[in-house]
């Protein structure tokens, strides 16, 4: 029997990134939307062929057919409807970040783990080439003791910040590259992104919170001291994040939100006795005494999707690539790092 979802938050991200791998599932039935605006909640159904169709969460849960959720909300509210959905029994996968406060996050990840539900987080980094290979190697030890991560990310994220009708123009009309009417449509309409108490900050609680987590993720360590400098610890566009991880790794981190250019990002890991390079599509492995070994997308593995994955883990099939606890471990840094750009100094996590 097919796992029956219901999509909490049908916009334009569930649309292109939980819709169309539930639906190509062959073990998963979208069975029912949530969207507040009515208007775009019959499209997106229409488009879907989704018969369940609600303007409040709350009256989604109420639907007992239901086995699991996906949650794809503005950030402050995944706390409320991942807890409500998990107090209805069912099984929840949300988009980052799981909460924006760590003990919010703790709650979550007790309460899965008290009534054996499955909760995951969609980092999405947990799937794509070049994470995924650089995670292989480093388990296999391809450059002994990880030592130090050095990163960056940036991206042209203060579209965000401006009015609808100006959001898309001129060189941000790149962004629109290939994407549908309906696509367009919705994503001159999200909103939530440039405002601070909705997204939990600027850039770093949104794109930054990748950097951040893949750092974690690949170094497999919760932080220990963070120590972030920002240009706005409220709606920031500019960070400098220095951590330590409880493993001993070193991370030094550099977000940019207004690029001129759509997105770029460098990952370098060192070790003991060698290096990851990593940039979109692209890893280099360099080692003590050989030479360099260059992969690139049509050497390197993409793992699917979170949705799938969730699916897969639901049936007992598939560990979860993106655990509760990867979640948690990203909430109780980030929320380190905004304490630190208030106060000026390091902060323990």
């Amino acid at each position: 029997m097919a796992v029956r979802v219901g999509v909490i938050g049908a916009g334009a991200y569930a649309q292109r990134a939980h819709l169309p791998p539930l639906q190509q599932h062959p073990d998963a039935e979208v069975a029912a939307l949530c969207r507040r605006n009515p208007v775009r909640l019959a499209e997106a159904a229409d488009a879907f062929g989704v018969a369940g169709r609600y303007t409040d969460y709350t009256d989604l849960l109420a639907d007992d057919s239901l086995d699991a959720v996906t949650i794809s909300l503005p950030h402050n509210l995944h706390y409320q409807a991942a807890r409500a959905s998990l107090d209805r029994g069912l099984h929840v996968l949300v988009d980052k970040p799981l909460t924006l406060r760590s003990d919010h996050a703790r709650e979550l990840v007790a309460l899965a783990e008290q009534r054996g539900l499955t909760l995951m987080v969609a980092f999405n980094r947990h799937y794509e080439a070049p994470f995924t290979k650089a995670h292989e190697l480093l388990a296999d030890g391809a450059i002994g003791e990880l030592r130090l991560i050095q990163a960056y990310m940036a991206y042209d994220w203060d579209l965000w910040l401006q009015p609808s009708e100006h959001r898309f123009t001129g060189p941000g009309a790149a962004m629109l590259d290939g994407v549908s009417d309906t696509q367009s449509t919705l994503l001159h309409e999200t909103s939530f992104r440039g405002d601070a108490a909705a997204n939990g900050g600027g850039f770093f609680a949104d794109g930054g919170a990748h950097l951040l987590e893949a750092c974690l993720w690949l170094a497999d360590s919760p932080a220990a001291t963070v120590f972030a400098q920002m240009d706005s610890p409220e709606a920031d566009l500019y960070t400098a994040l220095n951590l330590r991880l409880r493993s001993g790794v070193l991370c030094s981190l550099a977000c940019v939100g207004d690029t001129p250019t759509p997105r770029d990002f460098g990952f370098h890991l060192y070790g003991a006795t060698g290096a990851i390079h990593m940039r979109w599509g692209h890893l280099t492995l360099e080692r003590e005494l050989r030479d360099p070994l260059t992969f690139d997308n049509s050497s390197m593995s993409f793992l699917g999707s979170a949705p799938a994955n969730f699916i897969d883990v639901i049936l007992r099939r598939a560990t979860p690539r993106a655990t509760a606890h990867d979640g948690l471990r990203q909430v109780v840094a980030m929320e380190a790092a905004y304490r630190s750009a208030r106060s000026g100094a390091p902060e323990r996590a």
